[in-house]
């Protein structure tokens, strides 16, 4: 009887430990902005994307939350890829310098959004710049 008995409880602990294992090994999806600037309906090439939050109010009231900002360069394909750990609401601001010097800013094309970053999910959000 007693040798039963434990032989339940082993295999009752051993089926802990197993589902235990398992249940913290999933690792959770990424967080991913993906950004595609236009222009006049064609993918632009090196136009400087930046995600942040300035002049926005953090829900519970504490300001804007530290390190959310960054900035990059779109690809050949016009995409440019942000990955973050939470979810986030964020402007996004182009700017596309035709000759790549600020100092030339006639003809400087810029746009701006805001997107919202869904934990686990990739949301794409297409930028039109003029």
């Amino acid at each position: 009887m007693l040798n039963r008995i434990s032989k339940s409880v082993l295999l009752g602990l051993f089926s802990c430990l197993v589902a235990v294992c398992f249940s913290s090994c999933s690792k959770e999806k990424e967080t991913i902005g993906v950004i595609i600037v236009k222009s006049s309906s064609n993918t632009v090439e090196g136009a400087s994307v930046r995600l942040h939050q300035d002049g926005q109010q953090n829900p519970q009231g504490e300001g804007v939350l530290p390190g959310l900002a960054q900035e990059g360069e779109t690809d050949e394909s016009g995409r440019i890829q942000f990955n973050y750990d939470m979810e986030a609401v964020l402007n996004v601001d182009v700017v596309k310098y035709p000759t790549g010097n600020p100092e030339d800013g006639n003809d400087t094309l810029t746009g701006s959004d805001v997107i919202r970053l869904l934990r686990g999910k990739v949301v794409t959000k297409t930028i039109n710049i003029n």
